[in-house]
């Protein structure tokens, strides 16, 4: 399949033009520019770690304190600051794997294989924390630009690149890589990431509260909603109108009820 889209581009001409070939890649710059890419992002990563510990340990003092609500407060932070940790790990891993595999065989096809991924994985990470922490995209930004770059300075790449969904039509192991990426990712962020108590993961609670909404078929009583999760009953509200707000269920607190 690469090798068929990377003819079907020869043919149309546009190798020509660029004034690319096998031989005219530089290879050691693409690498250089990966690696600066990777410092980058060790250089986010280890802010993002300090910005968990340091929301973890103003939730223990709250907790000393016997302060709720800063508790919480805290605890959703370090919650939110782990899913960014989450995306950039993962991001790293695939800025890895393009390095090694760029390493091993300097081929174009290596990296047709390699880099459609990769911008599948920039894409994708852009709106996904753009949904919930926007600060974190600007803060990627200058990550995002020098990865687009390498891909420009391709030439031939990034014209054969698919966009879309069809990444997993030009190379059927993008999914299995991206994965792999993700999953290393999540293991990671647990590793490097302290714990949030279950009663103070906003996710946890979500997921508690949306059940119970199910097993209620949709209707339920704030209070005995809040008495029955052990969950305080403006955290019960704070909740519902999260999971409306991401169109997972419609919200009628006057009557008390959800649909």
């Amino acid at each position: 399949m690469i090798g068929d889209v990377v003819k079907k581009f020869f043919a149309r001409g546009q190798y020509k033009e660029t004034g690319l070939s096998q031989e005219g890649i530089n290879y050691d710059e693409i690498l250089a520019q990966l690696g600066l890419v990777k410092m980058e992002l060790d250089r986010i990563k280890t802010t993002i770690i300090n910005e968990i510990q340091n929301y973890y340990e103003k939730m223990v003092s709250s907790k000393k304190l016997n302060n709720t609500e800063d508790m919480e407060m805290n605890a959703a932070e370090i919650v939110l600051k782990k899913r960014v940790l989450k995306a950039v790990l993962a991001y790293g891993n695939m800025i890895e794997l393009t390095i090694r595999r760029i390493q091993d065989t300097r081929s174009l096809e290596s990296i047709v294989k390699v880099l459609t991924p990769l911008r599948y994985a920039m894409s994708a990470m852009d709106e996904y924390l753009t949904g919930f922490a926007p600060e974190a995209v600007t803060s990627l930004s200058n990550v995002l630009e020098e990865t687009e770059n390498v891909i420009r300075k391709t030439g031939i790449i990034a014209n054969s690149m698919p966009q879309g969904k069809s990444v997993s039509e030009l190379v059927p192991e993008a999914s299995e890589l991206i994965t792999n990426a993700m999953a290393k990712a999540q293991k990671e962020a647990e590793q490097l990431s302290p714990r949030v108590p279950e009663t103070f993961d906003p996710d946890i609670i979500e997921r508690k509260v949306f059940e119970y909404i199910k097993n209620k078929n949709g209707v339920l009583s704030l209070r005995k909603a809040s008495e029955e999760l052990g969950i305080p009953l403006d955290v019960i509200r704070e909740t519902l109108y999260r999971l409306e707000a991401r169109g997972i269920i419609k919200v009628d607190l006057p009557n008390q009820s959800t649909t």
